[in-house]
């Protein structure tokens, strides 16, 4: 079933490119989803590399404080997570918070979301205390 989603998405973004040769936030749309699937398939690096370019896309298209840009940032760093690289995931994340809180402020639901993945990588660093103090 991902394989055949990862086929949908790759010819959707085949279709799109062709019709619309310059860069723009739909692209990178299909990149993340693309990347979605690597990451649920476990071809982490893969995921990792697809996430990256349409972190460009998103920031070149729609500046560096989109929602887009910010899930992104945080799907990158899950990934990030799950390879061990937990201090470069909780950068991610902190990023990912931060544009978050921008974009659609402090008290929306995506930003606790993403608060509560930033706590589980502190406490998975061993900072509990930065956990519970991000979850207050």
């Amino acid at each position: 079933m991902l394989d055949e989603a990862l086929g949908k998405y790759e010819e959707g973004l085949e279709i799109w490119r062709r019709y619309h040769p310059e860069k723009n936030s739909r692209e990178g749309g299909f990149l993340e989803n693309i990347g979605i699937v690597y990451h649920h398939q476990g071809q982490l690096d893969d995921a990792l590399a697809i996430y990256k370019r349409a972190r460009r896309i998103f920031r070149k298209t729609l500046g560096p404080e989109s929602e887009e840009l910010g899930k992104a940032l945080r799907n990158t760093a899950l990934v990030l997570k799950e390879q061990g690289k937990v201090e470069e995931a909780m950068d991610k994340f902190e990023e990912a918070v931060a544009i978050m809180k921008r974009a659609l402020g402090d008290e929306h639901a995506i930003v606790a979301d993403f608060l509560c993945d930033l706590a589980e990588c502190k406490e998975d660093a061993g900072d509990a205390r930065g956990a519970i103090v991000l979850l207050r």
